[in-house]
């Protein structure tokens, strides 16, 4: 696929503060499991409320932890969350719009500002279109015109977006699929990431090696 291929990817960490208490005395303390529930509720809303519809966002809460006992309501609670998007404009929308919700959410109970701490942050990935066009004819020359179709952009990301920009150099990233070996109760193959991804060795390892060499052949056979 040419242009767009992966998506610009940025995590982060929060801490929300409270006030602990022992649970049978609520009103001694400031909850920051209902603060930082009431928070992942509201970021929800972000992409169906504040990204056009045209456009493509995702922002998903991957872990949220805090306390040890069942009846002490904590002091703090820490959650982690990730976002998609394909372009800038969208990116600056919603990661303003979390900082917003987290800050407006926890002023309205009370407690001290939440800490909110950069983790990572993937650079789109852009597929050079002439470049793209060569490499698709020599995969299929390689493989047979059958085998090899038009990819589209996916919300993942890779770092290898940031190696051809540092250098000011086009680059390709391509997908090649793979059979699995199992397939999760609900009928979907299991997908990297899963506990069950086992593509199958062969034919996949051998295509993938075949796919690198013909792309290094094409640029250093002459």
């Amino acid at each position: 696929m040419e242009g767009a291929a992966m998506a610009t990817a940025d995590s982060y960490r929060v801490t929300v503060y409270g006030q602990g208490s022992h649970g049978s005395s609520p009103e001694h303390s400031i909850d920051p499991i209902v603060l930082g529930a009431a928070i992942v509720l509201r970021l929800q809303t972000i992409v169906s409320r504040q990204v056009p519809p045209q456009s493509a966002a995702v922002v998903t809460i991957g872990s949220f932890h805090s306390g040890l006992k069942e009846n002490v309501i904590p002091d703090r609670a820490v959650f982690t969350l990730n976002v998609r998007t394909f372009e800038p404009e969208v990116r600056e929308t919603v990661l303003t719009a979390i900082r917003r919700i987290i800050m407006m959410e926890a002023a309205a109970s009370g407690p001290p500002e939440p800490l909110i701490e950069d983790l990572s942050h993937f650079p789109p990935l852009h597929n050079d279109p002439v470049e793209t066009a060569a490499l698709t004819e020599h995969f299929r020359e390689e493989f047979g015109a059958e085998q090899v179709g038009p990819g589209h952009p996916v919300m993942g990301s890779e770092d290898f977006g940031a190696l051809a920009s540092a250098i000011g150099a086009p680059s390709v990233f391509w997908f090649f699929g793979g059979n699995t070996a199992q397939t999760l109760a609900s009928g979907i193959p299991p997908a990297n990431h899963s506990p069950f991804f086992a593509p199958v060795i062969e034919p996949t390892l051998s295509t993938g090696v075949q796919a690198a060499v013909c792309a290094l052949y094409s640029k250093l056979r002459k």
